[in-house]
């Protein structure tokens, strides 16, 4: 008996050791192509055991669309409190939190729905009442970080686009990047706190709710000459997404809180607005999204980080937004970044070096610092001439990558500051 138990535990591990030689030996790539899209990743995963690639971040939960319990009532700010109590009886709702969005002159009431289904009665209150509007809380979530050991360059994404150069003619002075996003580490030396604003719409909170923010604020205006794309220019930051205490690397917010983020930093009058998060469709964001651009805001947001067979992520599919994946040192596709027809252009994105909070470091990747790569760098190109700049003159300028002409991959290619100020030359 004892020499039976012996074979069968031989025969087993030499089983385990076969396995794990099959998994060691297939190609990072197709292990990555082969996660599932609603599948979360964490840069702390045992699979970050098996190769750095592997630790691409979380993917958020894509079937929590919006919070089960709340919705958003808006309504023209001349309307008097007594018709809002109304509202509020009638529909069996209670008030949570008040706001202004003063943009778009409406009122904003974030409502409990006391176990009543949000989206029936957002249906029912739309069709009933023609003097306010029912939303569903839709959530957001950052296009996720990661984190990971690499051998990578860390002074490459300034080569890859021609930042290095422009530093020595313009490093963003004279313009105002408004960014939406977690609390920042305002006391990190790398971010000059002389040209940071913060507002905080949500606490401040731990080190990990500050990671993704400080991460995003160390590419824009990082005073690090290896991380910062445009250290001179100012920043507006907002806190609205804070991490989720049952999931620490899951970071999310409501339509209502980015709407009013929105309103913020278009009373603050930002250039451009560094959205560094995704999510779904939601009317009222997509209205104060409008308002911004019709403010001269250029707006910037991530592509997403759901993979190849990801459904569009909002905001960046919105039409009037600048939508940008990211490429490694290679120029190569970040695999989990999302495809489609509203992507415009590439930027770095995979293991880029930047602040951390609590005065660290770190390496970051994901469509989040590839979008604040091209805010910077939007910054620059407005510091020099604002009368030319546009997301087209971007996506004009871009170097083309991947299949001749635009693609779903890539958009126009990777962008480019030197192409850019060429052309910006011409332009009076």
């Amino acid at each position: 008996m004892t020499r039976l138990v012996i074979q069968k535990n031989l025969a087993l591990n030499t089983k385990l050791r076969q396995l794990s030689f099959i998994l060691i030996g297939l190609s990072t790539a197709s292990l990555v192509a082969a996660a599932p899209a609603d599948k979360k990743l964490s840069y702390d995963s045992p699979a970050c055991q098996i190769s750095n690639a592997w630790c691409v971040g979380n993917v958020p939960d894509t079937s929590r669309e919006y919070r089960q319990n709340e919705l958003l009532l808006l309504y023209d700010t001349a309307q008097s409190a007594r018709f809002a109590e109304d509202i509020l009886q009638r529909y069996r709702l209670t008030q949570k939190r008040t706001d202004e969005l003063f943009a778009i002159r409406t009122k904003m009431l974030t409502v409990a729905t006391n176990g009543q289904d949000p989206k029936s009665l957002v249906d029912t209150i739309n069709k009933k009442e023609d003097k306010v509007e029912a939303n569903l809380s839709r959530l957001f979530f950052t296009a996720a970080l990661s984190s990971a050991n690499s051998s990578t360059p860390v002074g490459y994404p300034l080569d890859l686009t021609g930042i290095a150069q422009a530093h020595q003619f313009t490093k963003g002075a004279g313009v105002k990047i408004g960014m939406i996003d977690t609390p920042i580490d305002i006391l990190h030396r790398s971010l000059d706190n002389s040209r940071v604003r913060r507002v905080e719409l949500i606490p401040a909170g731990d080190r990990n709710n500050q990671k993704h923010g400080t991460a995003i604020a160390g590419v824009l205006i990082g005073q690090n000459p290896r991380i910062g794309i445009a250290p001179e220019a100012a920043l507006y930051a907002v806190s609205a997404f804070s991490a989720d205490p049952q999931n620490p690397n899951d970071r999310s917010s409501t339509a209502g809180l980015v709407a009013k983020a929105l309103d913020l930093c278009i009373q603050e009058k930002v250039d451009v607005l560094n959205l560094s998060f995704a999510g779904k469709s939601d009317p009222l964001v997509n209205k104060m999204i409008q308002k911004a651009v019709d403010n001269n805001i250029i707006v910037v947001a991530s592509a997403g980080n759901g993979g190849p067979k990801a459904e569009p992520a909002y905001p960046a599919a919105f039409a009037n937004v600048l939508a940008v994946t990211a490429v490694d040192e290679q120029e190569s596709l970040f695999g989990r970044a999302n495809r489609g027809s509203y992507i415009d252009v590439a930027a770095p994105g995979v293991n880029i070096f930047t602040t951390s909070p609590a005065g660290t470091f770190d390496l970051a990747t994901g469509t989040s610092v590839a979008t604040a790569h091209v805010s910077g760098l939007i910054a620059l190109l407005l510091s020099v001439n604002r009368r030319g700049v546009t997301p087209s003159l971007l996506e004009q300028t871009a170097i083309d990558l991947g299949l001749q002409g635009r693609d779903n991959d890539y958009g126009y290619g990777l962008v480019n500051v030197d192409r850019a100020l060429t052309a910006l030359r011409t332009v009076r």
